[in-house]
């Protein structure tokens, strides 16, 4: 059984967890994993305040798959690159998409799942405007005086940006949240996340779904580290196979996956397959 260990990284303070195995591994025989707890079902820390969620199972099992202990770095999305850049951990297992910018600064692997482009958006403000799921996405950018609000480091701030708008950054997610839904804000481009987003404040947010647009995340490594880069689209490679890692998975996350998208229908393949 490889050990998991988790390790809090805030603002350069570290608290270290142990679990499962005791005694300590040599560092070679350890995979440091960056990763945000703060996303819950997919990364969060759980009652009793161990690393728990879909992208630590699929941590786990690629430390067993290359043969190491597997050390979660809990850090805040908008540090998860610059850690890998200073050495703080070797891989990020964190729903992080490729951008031309970020290709600059790390190497990124094939994806292992999918994100559709969702928007949370004030809920006066889409009845105002007559926003519905059929309003092109260039209509909502084109609203002038529209208040964009995005997660630092994501798309949610680069995307609206190049569409040329103006966006204020935020390091909480909960904080863009509440400004979206007391009016500060407008809009929030995120991910799958919005419908759980939507759910906590209905009577406030609405989910947009219009774009009709998937985005790949990645395993991401420090540039050059072509060993761990193909160790890990060896792995991608088999999580997709017949009785491969996804399709053990699938009983554990169906129910999840449908409950956070409150969409009986949606299980765990509507966030790891590719649109066809």
């Amino acid at each position: 059984m490889k050990k998991i260990i988790a390790r809090i990284f805030l603002g350069g303070i570290l608290i270290v967890g142990f679990t499962a195995c005791s005694g300590e591994a040599a560092d070679e025989n350890v995979l440091r994993v960056g990763v945000d707890l703060k996303f819950p079902p997919f990364s969060y820390l759980d009652a009793d305040g161990n690393p728990a969620g879909f992208e630590i199972d699929v941590a786990e099992a690629f430390g067993e798959f290359i043969e190491k202990d597997v050390e979660i770095v809990n850090t805040d999305f908008s540090l998860l690159l610059p850690a890998l850049e200073t050495g703080d951990v070797d891989i990020l297992i964190a729903d992080m998409g490729k951008s031309e910018e970020r290709a600059k600064k790390a190497d990124f692997s094939d994806p292992y799942r999918y994100t559709y482009r969702l928007g949370v958006i004030n809920k006066d403000f889409a009845q105002e405007h007559g926003i519905t799921n059929s309003t092109p996405e260039s209509e909502i950018f084109a609203i002038e005086g529209a208040k964009f609000v995005g997660l630092a480091g994501t798309k949610g701030v680069s995307y609206p940006q190049s569409m040329g708008a103006d966006v204020t950054e935020v390091t909480e997610i909960g904080i863009a949240l509440i400004e979206i839904s007391n009016g500060q804000s407008d809009v929030l481009l995120t991910s799958n996340e919005a419908f759980a987003f939507q759910a906590a404040d209905p009577e406030n947010r609405v989910v947009y779904t219009g774009s009709n647009y998937q985005e790949g995340s990645s395993f991401v490594v420090r540039l050059g580290d072509k060993q761990l880069l193909d160790q890990a689209n060896e792995f991608i490679a088999s999580m997709y196979e017949e009785g491969g890692l996804y399709d053990q998975l699938a009983p554990k996350y169906d129910p999840i996956i449908a409950e956070f998208l409150l969409s009986p229908e949606l299980g765990l393949s509507f966030i790891v397959d590719p649109i066809e």
